[in-house]
């Protein structure tokens, strides 16, 4: 069967724009049709090499009737109110994670984009690489037992560009936080155990973060409505490196461990069977070099690692599965990360201005 290329336009020129843009350019399925930014000589100049036009002012995005879709890469602060423009225009939108900073926020695109002729995708693209999906369906399908626990961890040493102290990701106004920013593991259990009922947070180990101070460590525990509990992790001040996630039932557990780029079963602590993160093995060698590597967050005009280039062509298959009516991991729970993520900072928040009190615990609304 053949399909009429996807008709994109990608609003922000910088790191991951670059990335999607570029990506779609190489891929049949899309046909790259305009680049937006403020900077006009940065929409140009990818654009240029996107063979697409360039366009300065979002809204004529949203009027354009060769549009399809639109892809949002801009700061974090910024998704949802772009995101909800689109979907009014009848657009479909893929925004980068997060989708907002604020439950209100995402709780307004998702109210926008059921009304909307078009879809919403978020780009949580853990959960589009195979091995992740793998682990998903059979933790789902009843192959571990009943689901007791999950975790979830990203703690590494972040090594800040000089020069970057009002970087948009280093102050928590525009980028949400570092809870939000890197939201991929805490996305993870909730899209495995759904939404939680009860969150616990603290927050401290406070760092310098270009110009301002952060907490550098995030500690969540959360508890679902099946009574199975998640643990979540956070670093960006550890000298020890941990990137990992894991689902426990009664039966066995399944965890993948993104730095040597394998998903293990364990049965009674027992390794019984293995895959890669990724289905090629070049990706995979890719994802433990990085891990090797100092971590730093991506950089416009930074030349991203191959295993994330395979990354977004997971997730750019999903996209198009959407956008053709298929079954997409990309369509699911698009809010519920954000809404215990904005709660577990606010639980954060009240631990530290009780002077070392337990913060009360917060139930969630359905996302």
């Amino acid at each position: 069967m053949s399909f009429t290329p996807i008709r994109v336009a990608v609003l922000g020129s910088g790191f991951f724009g670059n990335t999607l843009a570029m990506a779609c350019k190489d891929n049949n399925a899309f046909d790259v049709v305009a680049i937006c930014d403020l900077d006009s000589a940065s929409a140009q100049e990818l654009a240029t090499r996107a063979g697409a036009r360039a366009v300065v002012d979002p809204a004529e995005l949203a009027v354009a009737t060769d549009i399809d879709l639109v892809m949002i890469a801009t700061p974090n602060h910024t998704h949802a109110s772009a995101s909800i423009g689109f979907l009014q225009a009848g657009k479909s939108v893929f925004v980068e994670k997060p989708l907002a900073i604020t439950a209100e926020d995402a709780l307004a695109v998702t109210a926008a984009a059921a009304l909307s002729e078009g879809q919403l995708l978020v780009g949580h693209v853990e959960r589009t690489m195979p091995g992740i999906k793998r682990l998903f369906h059979q933790a789902r399908s009843g192959k571990l037992g009943t689901l007791l626990e999950g975790y979830g961890s990203r703690s590494r040493l972040v090594h800040v560009p000089e020069g970057s102290e009002d970087w948009w990701k280093l102050d928590r106004t525009r980028s949400g936080g570092e809870l939000l920013h890197e939201i991929h593991e805490l996305d993870l259990l909730t899209w495995v155990f759904g939404e939680p009922v009860e969150i616990r947070t603290i927050a401290g180990a406070p760092r310098p973060a270009g110009s301002r101070i952060e907490d550098s460590v995030h500690k969540t525990t959360l508890k679902f409505g099946s009574g199975a509990v998640g643990y979540h992790e956070l670093s960006t001040s550890a000298h020890v490196p941990d990137w990992k996630f894991r689902v426990s039932g009664t039966e066995a557990a399944l965890e993948a461990d993104f730095r040597t780029g394998k998903v293990s079963r364990y049965v009674d602590a027992v390794v019984t069977e293995q895959w890669g993160i990724f289905d090629s093995e070049r990706a995979n060698d890719s994802l433990r070099a990085s891990a090797e590597k100092k971590q730093a967050y991506n950089a416009a005009g930074a030349a991203g690692p191959y295993w994330m280039q395979a990354a977004v062509e997971c997730e750019l298959a999903e996209v198009i599965a959407a956008m053709r009516g298929q079954e997409s991991v990309l369509i699911d729970s698009p809010a519920t990360a954000v809404i215990a993520g904005v709660e577990a900072m606010a639980q954060a928040s009240q631990t530290q201005s009780s002077k070392g009190t337990p913060a009360s615990t917060g139930a969630l609304v359905g996302a």
